[in-house]
């Protein structure tokens, strides 16, 4: 009798939680289903992750942990959005300490003099239905470069959690460090760094 009381009571709490979170957020794959306006980055919903040739054995991944950003979004014609982001490399996180210190130093990211890297759109053109092409000046190390990213529309829709309109996307870029003067251990590291990024955007208030 314990037993079946235990998990009756148990079957009602999934119920009712079921109730109050549904399963997922009602998601749209239209884009014009986002409203026209001023988007931010959601910091705890979005990664910036890159890879770079290891001695050649493997492609070693890390990430930054803290990102900023802002996009005006137009709906009808998301070609004319503009995008803007900062990347601060002192949130570098490769799971090694040792490694993150020596990568936040003068032979590499160079954090005290150049805090941040920075992404400002120039042009959008899109190659489908849910793709695209954003071309933009990079800033890093003081350095500026133009960058394309290949994104991907995931979907748009309000977060069931905060009621806020949700724009989901991933992007994907490569650019080669030494463009930006960091040719420490070459050719032994890789020089191509790819990025990979996914990002939710919530709409401003």
């Amino acid at each position: 009798m314990r037993r079946f009381s235990v998990s009756y009571l148990v079957m009602a709490l999934i119920m009712a939680v079921g109730l109050v979170y549904p399963s997922r957020a009602e998601v749209s794959l239209d884009i014009k289903a986002a409203p026209y306006g001023l988007y931010k980055i959601d910091p705890d919903h979005t990664s910036v992750t890159f890879k770079i040739n290891h001695l050649g054995f493997s492609h070693y991944t890390g990430r930054f942990d803290r990102v900023e950003g802002v996009m005006n979004f137009n709906s009808n014609a998301p070609e004319q959005s503009n995008l803007d982001v900062i990347v601060y490399p002192n949130s570098i996180n490769t799971n090694n300490p040792k490694l993150e210190e020596d990568l936040r130093g003068a032979q590499w990211f160079n954090v005290i003099q150049y805090p941040r890297a920075i992404f400002h759109s120039t042009r959008i053109d899109r190659t489908g239905p849910m793709t695209g092409k954003v071309k933009g000046d990079f800033t890093l190390l003081g350095i500026k470069r133009n960058l394309t990213l290949d994104v991907t529309f995931i979907g748009t829709g309000t977060n069931m959690m905060d009621k806020k309109q949700v724009l989901g996307f991933s992007a994907i870029g490569t650019f080669d460090r030494s463009d930006f003067g960091m040719s420490n251990l070459l050719p032994m590291l890789g020089n191509e760094v790819v990025l990979e990024i996914e990002a939710e955007f919530d709409r401003a208030d």
